[in-house]
């Protein structure tokens, strides 16, 4: 092959005296920085196709004639190319092996089963022989042109397995391609809009996915300045952030709730709070408390503790006969919470607690730690069919140094904030959501917390960016699969 090397001060311009040699179809075989500039390892593409057809000549026995489209070809349609010539030529063995008649052996070179040569000894020899096992019939009829397909295994066997290295490398080169230009689209883009940068940063830096953090500098005006850029994220993601009301939540109307979340996000103290709060308004008569955690040691000693500071009496439901039974005997309360076991969300115990609270009086109220990984919340929410319920609180608020993944996980999932718990105390702690402090608390974090270990380079920010684009599209390309 007649590879060609190209020097130029940029990538772009290298890829410029490529096209302009060797065509479109020119494949790219290496591109590393050297001092001055950058150089390209290229070649032809009708050079690669006839390479290939000279590999695959010396592997088969007959040459296959090119195919009638045998022009120039990228790396692209390389793939394609060779995945249908393997085909053709494993089609055109089979009919050869088809057409050929099958060869049997003459009858008269074994002895039939149960004859006097089954057993013999030769004369003057007291020594017995066992006959020689027969050979089968099927094996007896193997066509000469089926042995001699078996003889060229190895061979076409090799000679796929230097094919999909061949791709495997091809492949690795474009993905390596790919990520250069990215790069350079992201600094390109970094120049006409800076302001559109700076935000991704701190997006990402207060914990936000990339994927909101691009969908809101992507819709970012392009005129406008540091300031008017800043008020309109902030009011972007307050738009966003989903509440029924900021005077009122569902717990204030009263009803039959179930709070819903893993092990040590706050169940138990979320229900004190929310109940202690319904009490100084309405009376401790109006409340009633259940308790489904019956695996954990001293959950329901917990929660018998609140219960006598608010004189609300708490009962243990240990199955679902008995849950419904207090819900019954509490249908004349007002507002009744049920704090359940708390099971991770990998757990498959997962379904049989929903399954549990599937009556239609009881609507599920998810509880999600805001110090949790962005990523745990996004699990979580999917484990416990967050979207299908009444609403989220969001606790341990104060515990957490990045809440951007938390309000993140929020909006993109569109759910709806029904409270927030952000200390130990009861009923102190415990707020109605206010979108406006909660985006404020999330983007200061940004800059006050933000060590240099965590924080961003020019070069780790685009290659991120880019990897998510990638990921983005892979996972496109899948579901349109399914």
């Amino acid at each position: 092959m007649n590879v060609k090397r190209y020097f130029a001060r940029t990538a772009r311009e290298a890829m410029a005296l490529v096209r302009a040699e060797l065509g479109e179809d020119a494949v790219v075989l290496k591109n590393r920085p050297v001092d001055g500039g950058v150089e390209i390892l290229a070649l032809a593409g009708a050079e690669l196709e006839a390479s290939a057809d000279e590999r695959s000549g010396a592997a088969s026995t007959r040459s296959a004639p090119p195919p009638a489209s045998a022009a120039t070809m990228s790396t692209v349609h390389f793939e394609n190319y060779v995945r249908e010539r393997q085909q053709r030529r494993l089609a055109e063995e089979q009919a050869q092996r088809a057409e050929q008649p099958l060869e049997r052996m003459p009858a008269g070179d074994f002895a039939p089963l149960g004859s006097s040569s089954d057993v013999f000894a030769p004369s003057g020899s007291s020594a017995t022989f066992a006959p020689a096992p027969a050979v089968p019939a099927w094996e007896a009829a193997m066509p000469a042109a089926q042995a001699h397909d078996a003889e060229r295994l190895p061979e076409s066997r090799s000679d796929r397995i230097d094919t999909q290295a061949l791709m495997a490398e091809l492949r690795e080169m474009r993905g390596a391609l790919s990520d250069q230009l990215e790069s350079l689209s992201w600094f390109e883009g970094v120049r006409r809009r800076p302001g559109q940068s700076r935000m991704l940063r701190r997006l990402l830096q207060a914990g936000f996915s990339p994927s909101l953090s691009r969908t809101l500098a992507n819709h970012l005006p392009a005129d406008f300045g540091e300031e008017d850029a800043e008020r309109w994220l902030r009011e972007a993601l307050v738009r966003n952030l989903r509440i029924d009301s900021p005077e009122h939540t569902i717990f204030d109307a009263g009803g039959t709730y179930a709070l819903l979340g893993p092990t040590g996000v706050g169940k138990t103290t979320t229900a004190a709070k929310i109940a202690a709060q319904f009490a100084l308004k309405h009376g401790a008569q109006s409340v009633g408390l259940i308790t489904a955690d019956v695996y954990r040691i001293g959950a329901q000693d917990q929660l018998r503790t609140f219960g006598r500071l608010l004189g609300v009496p708490v009962h243990v439901a240990h199955d679902v006969s008995t849950l419904a039974d207090f819900l019954q005997m509490y249908m004349n309360r007002k507002l009744v919470l049920i704090d359940t076991a708390g099971v991770g969300q990998r757990d498959e115990r997962v379904g049989e607690l929903l399954a549990a609270l599937s009556s239609a009086q009881v609507r599920k109220v998810l509880v999600l730690n805001a110090a949790s990984q962005a990523e745990a919340i996004d699990e979580t929410i999917e484990a416990y069919q967050g979207r299908s319920a009444a609403g989220v609180v969001l606790s341990k608020v104060d515990e957490a140094v990045r809440l951007g993944g938390a309000l993140d996980c929020l909006i993109r999932h569109r759910l709806t904030l029904q409270g927030v718990a952000n200390g130990q105390r009861v009923p102190e702690d415990w707020h109605r959501p206010e979108p406006k402090m909660l985006v404020d608390h999330a983007l200061a974090g940004a800059h006050a917390r933000a060590s240099a270990s965590f924080s961003f380079e020019e070069a780790e920010l685009a290659m991120l960016l880019a990897a998510g684009r990638r990921t983005a599209a892979r996972r496109a390309r899948e579901a349109q699969r399914v």
